[in-house]
């Protein structure tokens, strides 16, 4: 039977990608993107969603003095609806997590409700699918925050205290008494427009597009640099350095060719540079087959009962006689990465770059089904595709593709490997920003 999943009625935004995963990639690309940056994760890219972060647990901490240990969680999840409210009703900005129901809810009426309780929340579960759940490890990482409820570290602090209360303090009360008695309050309800538009303008302020100087200083150190405990030993310095040249190209992407490109250019630089260099090109070596193979996996979904011979001479049709933007002697050296703790997974995964090059699509396939069904059976569940009598069943299809064309495959790049993330933060805290 073919089962085909179903979506639910999330923001857009707070889909995490890579979620299904079914030939086991995700553990690989992310080993390999932590060696250069450190702090980051696919989704925490967004500076002010950052700032957002800071000033909800400073928030958090100051009125557990009052409301109790146990209070965190309600008190961080008012503050990030009122942010989200003031963003978009004053500064007509978006991009922050709970849009759709954030412009749901001021369409209807411009009175709305902060409340830790569903009914009122601006995501699906907006404990796991906001910055409470999704912000909180890279901001650990970044040396912000730290302990379990998390709690601001004191350079955190004292910048929150320094840049952002007083801030708040002109429209809101001496230690933003007003803004601090709607997140107590068990449920309050407020008027964007009328009745509380100066708590609504000064949050809006608080968080509007522009970075002050001190802002981005503070903010280049811990995010884009990795923090003071950065795990990457100054790779991510050193990367940043890099990216910083490719900000005003507006053709870049990520692609093969570009991460190839960054490699040689640390190259050039001196001994320092040679671990960056090292883990750049790592990087790309294993994008070389996974970003693939996984396009190809997607597209055997919508080959149900076709015969393994007839989908090797589709295969072959567009990649005939191999792919050679595959090196696998380099792929091999990634061993380590590929199965950490199974020597197995790393032998499969070897055997697909092998296939790969040299254009054996029947073994390419077989391998596919071997490693989709190590992963499944690993979680608790079924494979996804299996070979009976020599012909290929689908059970379960996520998403239906297309054959890479061998012309594009030197720019196909599907796996993230946080560089994004990274590019965007170099983006938003360059000098001059556009913003």
């Amino acid at each position: 039977m073919l089962r085909t999943p179903f979506l639910t009625d999330l923001d857009s935004r707070a889909a995490v990608k890579g979620s299904r995963d079914p030939l086991g990639i995700q553990q690989i690309w992310t080993r390999l993107g932590r060696t250069v940056v450190g702090n980051l994760t696919t989704v925490s890219n967004s500076v002010r969603d950052f700032t957002t972060l800071l000033v909800g647990y400073y928030f958090t901490e100051q009125l557990a003095k009052d409301l109790g240990v146990g209070s965190e969680l309600s008190v961080f999840l008012k503050w990030e609806q009122l942010a989200a409210y003031s963003r978009a009703h004053v500064n007509n900005d978006y991009s922050f997590r709970g849009t759709e129901k954030v412009r749901k809810f001021l369409s209807e009426d411009s009175r709305v409700v902060l409340s830790d309780d569903r009914t009122h929340q601006i995501l699906g579960n907006q404990k796991i699918y906001g910055l409470w759940g999704l912000y909180t490890m890279p901001a650990r990482a970044s040396g912000l925050v730290y302990d379990d409820p998390p709690r601001l570290t004191p350079g955190a602090i004292a910048f929150v205290e320094k840049h952002y209360i007083p801030l708040l303090e002109k429209s809101c009360g001496r230690d933003a008494k007003r803004i601090r008695e709607l997140l107590s309050a068990r449920q309050a309800k407020i008027d964007v427009g009328r009745g509380h538009e100066e708590i609504v303008s000064c949050v809006a302020k608080l968080l509007q597009r522009k970075l002050s100087a001190q802002e981005k200083e503070f903010y280049r150190f811990h995010l884009l640099l990795g923090g003071p405990e950065d795990s990457t030993a100054g790779k991510q310095e050193r990367l940043a350095e890099l990216l910083a040249l490719t900000l005003d190209d507006q053709s870049f992407t990520w692609s093969l060719e570009s991460v190839a490109a960054l490699s040689k250019a640390a190259h050039t630089r001196g001994d320092e540079w040679q671990a960056l260099a090292r883990d750049l090109y790592r990087i790309k070596t294993s994008e070389s087959v996974l970003a693939p193979v996984s396009a190809l996996f997607t597209y055997l979904l919508g080959l149900d009962g076709k015969s393994i011979t007839s989908l090797a001479e589709r295969i072959s049709t567009e990649w005939e006689g191999g792919l050679k933007t595959v090196f696998p002697d380099e792929f091999r050296e990634l061993r380590g990465d590929l199965g950490v703790t199974d020597s197995l997974t790393a032998d499969r995964w070897i055997a697909v770059a092998d296939a790969l090059h040299a254009g054996d699509y029947k073994a390419l396939v077989h391998r596919l089904i071997e490693q989709n069904s190590y992963v499944m059976t690993a979680r608790g569940g079924s494979p996804w595709a299996e070979i009976e009598s020599g012909k290929l069943r689908i059970r379960f299809r996520d998403e239906q593709g297309s054959l890479p064309k061998r012309a594009s495959l030197s720019s196909l790049w599907r796996f993230p490997y946080f560089l994004d993330s990274m590019w965007i933060m170099a983006d938003t805290l360059k000098e001059k920003h556009s913003g």
